[in-house]
């Protein structure tokens, strides 16, 4: 071995002692790395399974990719299914109760408040993911990595190129690396325009035209071996408008010229045929027109006590809305047995809600008891299409929501959540067609495109796709 090659061995095996993994896995980490391969993982937010057979979604691109490659008929997200937890499973191998990010929102007992996650606003992602990720392995083992908008990855050691998946200013000017904007900019992607538009919905196709613009910059420039890419649009049109609408046909057909625009773009010259991507998604999507409100609920028993403006003084329970879930917090411990069996017979009885689930039945979900947790919740509640619960007060407990809607957070089991799962490229096997995989098998095997090694984790190697 060169002495170049042994300090970099040297360094991803002091990278990963931090990490805390066992030495086994540190030297099986940097050896066998593949520099000569560039994975692209792009997740398009909200893109559900079932568009790919829909005729009346416009997919030309990814239909194509998937007959060059390989696709599954749907994939199962973690539970809920919800951005910032799916996220988080796609890059570990693991699910919420392993990698600590259990919703896009909790209540955390410990702190005697409500913790988010969605944005980014507060946690880092060294305090927020509780295990290594993909992005770890591979920067350990000499690979360059890169996140554009990726949830969770907010002051990433291991990303060499990063820019924060949030709306605030300040988050970006701290957390995107330092000298990228003026680079970019010297490139004509002005990264000064991305701040002033936030999240506003008015400039998402644009804001996703300037992500990919990123992405593709940085493989084609830097030749990087991992980008993360983040597209968001679909999500937010069919939040407002519900899935498989003419609104949400479009959004998707905008999210399929993006990809035919990054593979052209990273498929020529000294990389062709020697980038992988990989086109996945978050959650599925379902339709609503009723809000559930459990906290209304919990107000009208007293458990909730607010003023006219609905300022909350005291909560002797909680609940914080996973859209087509709920998480239950009991916070007055010297009444909570009581308590606990007196929600179960009030919300099973509310309309929409489907079940009640108690922490033993948490280990299917991959969510977190409350003794493991301090933000585990007492009680998961579910609904159906049709319902999304709210966190809101306001009366009564089940109301309109104002015509046609769009939620996820739903078990993701039932088709309509299932998410979308296509590879193409440089070590996928052609014309592979896939029943049901998980999200947590998608870091697994873009670690065995790359040569790394993971800890354990709980999704396996689609080794069927693999050339």
């Amino acid at each position: 071995m060169s002495s170049r090659s042994q300090l970099r061995l040297l360094g991803a095996l002091v990278f990963l002692l931090g990490l805390g993994l066992p030495g086994v896995v540190l030297a099986q980490a940097a050896a066998g790395a593949r520099s000569d391969r560039h994975v692209i993982l792009v997740s398009i937010d909200g893109l559900a399974a079932s568009y790919f057979d829909d005729p009346r979604a416009e997919m030309p691109t990814l239909r194509k990719l998937a007959a060059e490659g390989a696709r599954a008929r749907g994939m199962l997200t973690s539970f809920p299914s919800v951005t910032w937890p799916s996220h988080t499973s796609l890059v570990t191998g693991v699910h919420p109760a392993r990698h600590g990010v259990i919703g896009n929102n909790a209540w955390d007992r410990s702190q005697g408040r409500q913790v988010t996650y969605i944005g980014d606003p507060e946690l880092s992602k060294e305090q927020a993911v509780k295990v290594p990720t993909l992005y770890d392995a591979a920067h350990a083992a000499g690979l360059t990595c890169a996140g554009v908008v990726w949830p969770c990855t907010t002051g990433a050691a291991s990303l060499k190129w990063a820019i924060p998946d949030s709306d605030r200013a300040e988050i970006h000017a701290r957390y995107t690396t330092r000298g990228l904007a003026e680079e970019l900019k010297q490139a004509q992607i002005d990264l000064a325009q991305l701040v002033s538009w936030g999240w506003n919905k008015d400039f998402a196709v644009q804001r996703d035209q300037v992500h990919a613009q990123i992405a593709r910059y940085l493989v084609r420039t830097h030749g990087v071996n991992l980008t993360l890419l983040h597209l968001v649009n679909p999500d937010g049109v069919e939040h407002a408008y519900g899935p498989h609408t003419p609104p949400a046909y479009e959004a998707v057909a905008e999210a399929d010229r993006q990809i035919a625009a990054l593979w052209a773009g990273v498929n020529e010259g000294p990389l062709a045929g020697k980038v992988t991507l990989l086109v996945v998604s978050d959650h599925g999507f379902a339709p609503y027109t009723k809000f559930i409100r459990p906290n209304a609920l919990f107000k009208s028993l007293g458990l909730v006590t607010a003023n006219e403006r609905d300022q909350v003084s005291e909560r002797k329970a909680w609940c914080v809305a996973q859209g087509g879930s709920a998480f239950v917090y009991v916070l007055d411990e010297a009444r909570k047995g009581e308590i606990l069996a007196q929600l179960k017979t009030e919300l099973a009885a509310l309309e929409g809600v489907t079940a009640v689930l108690e922490p033993a039945q948490f280990a299917r979900l991959g969510t977190p008891s409350p003794q493991t947790n301090p933000q585990g919740p007492d009680l998961v509640l579910l609904t159906s299409p049709g319902y999304s619960f709210a966190g809101t007060l306001t009366m009564p407990p089940v109301g309109d929501a104002g015509g046609l809607k769009g939620t996820h957070g739903h078990d993701p089991t039932p088709p309509y959540m299932h998410a979308t799962f296509i590879a193409v490229g440089a070590g996928i096997r052609r014309g592979v067609s896939l029943e049901v995989i998980r999200n947590v098998d998608v870091a697994p095997t873009i670690a065995a495109l790359l040569g790394v090694k993971l800890p354990p984790v709980e999704g396996r190697v689609l080794t069927e796709i693999l050339d």
